[in-house]
């Protein structure tokens, strides 16, 4: 019988799905759980609804490849009675355009600067929504063939979850905030396309270059004349150094609450002002919107865009990010007693303890006729801690604690320099202040608030707050035992 050779045969199998195919498969998946598919075209873009309308976000992680990606959703919230109001009717019908390219062609929000993580895609191209995918660990995205990759994946993906929305893809190194993509739908296909130049070219540094550039590459290949081109034109001028220019309003007295002693007139205001200029950045922008290209020459010879001309001006104020202002440091500070759970003898100790034993030594003076001639060792021990006690004092010396006292009740004072004034006479506009909760100008609860902002901020912190309110309700205390009238 003759040996018969078995040969093994590999077979492989093309019915698994291959990791781009699960990459793209989980793609789709996203799509369809964010609802991207079929979305309705919205009304037009307004002026300012970049800057003025929320962004919402969505992210999804998926892998592909051993390398694990970040999938973005960013989307324009509108408001809703905005959303629900009609298209007009000159508008093209939602089978002829979709959502990117209706936007794209809206010069509305032009020039318009955004702060956010791939918003800038928004001021690039006018869209109000967009997806985008960055690698998780912010690696370079630098060979050609991973970057077709990632495209086809995502036009893939979308033209089967029969999503227009543009999906992006970020490339080259992250600080150069640089994208492609395309956007599939109503039988067109948009690609967003960016070139990245370390210099610009001459021939591109004036308007008449960018124009002929410009109808260069769309007239490639197509044999189509060209109408007029609209433009926009705009002008930045940045100017952050002006120390050398007066401000805009008188500067703090930085010399308040510096003294030796503690004046009255210091007493009945707080600082206001920043300890340095608050303004960091001065933008002044000069635009010619919209206008054709026939209007204005721009090009190394001779121009017709001069600022001074210019038909829209305006100014952008960038703010220092922590400005060291006096006022709302007092208010901080205040604010943050709220959550401190200490006691009056806790933050007072001995000198809260001492006076507590005081009272008690004279309610107790009828004793003195009942008990034993004999001292107890409890006796001479409370009498012993009560001289100890008694040249405590708390945080604030009474050279500074007796002005804020007849600053509070200035009848105790025969020469006081502030009495209170006819509070029932109040000149401030009711509209002004309707709904916010405050008391009388310059009442007694008025004052108390001011001096406990005093206290707390330079007289020694809670432990000084502390100080004054025990002496401040004592006095009404004492007062009221007697019928003392309590001014303010």
């Amino acid at each position: 019988m003759n040996n018969v050779e078995i040969e093994d045969f590999y077979h492989h199998d093309f019915t698994t799905a291959s990791e781009w195919e699960v990459f793209i498969a989980r793609l789709e998946e996203i799509m369809h759980e964010w609802k991207l598919p079929n979305t309705k075209i919205g009304r037009c873009l307004k002026s300012g609804d970049f800057v003025n309308c929320q962004w919402q976000e969505n992210s999804e992680k998926l892998n592909f490849a051993d390398a694990e990606f970040t999938l973005k959703h960013f989307k324009l919230k509108l408001e809703v009675e905005d959303m629900d109001s009609p298209l007009e009717e000159n508008e093209e019908s939602e089978e002829e355009i979709i959502q990117c390219q209706k936007d794209a062609l809206n010069a509305s929000n032009d020039f318009v600067r955004l702060d956010g993580n791939h918003l800038e895609i928004a001021c690039y191209y006018g869209i109000r929504e967009f997806i985008v995918l960055q690698s998780s660990k912010k690696d370079s995205v630098m060979d050609e063939t991973k970057i077709r990759i990632l495209l086809s994946s995502l036009a893939i993906a979308a033209t089967n979850a029969n999503c227009d929305v543009p999906t992006l893809v970020q490339i080259q190194e992250p600080w150069q905030k640089m994208y492609l993509g395309t956007s599939i739908g109503k039988g067109v296909c948009t690609h967003f396309d960016m070139v990245h130049l370390k210099k610009i070219p001459p021939h591109c540094k004036y308007l008449t270059g960018l124009l002929a550039l410009f109808k260069q590459k769309v007239g490639e290949g197509c044999g189509i004349r060209l109408d007029q081109v609209m433009i926009s034109t705009r002008f930045s001028y940045l100017l952050k150094d002006w120390t050398s220019s007066t401000w805009t309003q008188e500067p703090p007295d930085f010399d308040f609450m510096q003294g030796e002693t503690l004046g009255v007139a210091e007493l009945g205001k707080l600082p206001f002002g920043a300890t340095f200029d608050p303004i960091a950045e001065l933008h002044l922008f000069t635009t010619w919107p919209e206008m054709s290209e026939n209007v204005a020459v721009d090009s190394e010879a001779f121009t017709d865009l001069e600022p001074q001309l210019a038909p829209k001006w305006s100014v952008q104020v960038k703010m220092v990010s922590s400005p060291a202002c006096l006022l709302g440091e007092y208010l901080t500070d205040f604010l943050h007693l709220c959550n401190n759970q200490k006691t009056i003898v806790d933050l007072l100790g001995d000198a809260i303890i001492y006076a507590q034993q005081e009272d008690q030594a004279f309610s107790s003076v009828f004793n003195i006729f009942t008990e034993s001639k004999i001292p107890t060792i409890s006796r001479v021990v409370s009498k012993a801690s009560a001289k100890k006690n008694k040249n405590i004092e708390g945080p604030i010396s009474e050279e500074i604690l007796l002005p804020i006292l007849y600053f509070l009740f200035p009848d105790a004072d025969e020469n006081s320099k502030t009495p209170y004034g006819d509070l029932t006479i109040c000149n401030v506009d009711e509209d002004q202040w309707k709904g916010v909760k405050t008391c009388v100008m310059d009442s007694l609860v008025w004052r108390l608030a001011i001096v406990a902002a005093h206290c707390t901020h330079n007289l020694g912190g809670t432990a000084a707050l502390a100080q004054v309110w025990y002496e401040f309700v004592q006095e009404v205390r004492f007062r009221w035992e007697r019928n003392i009238l309590i001014p303010g």
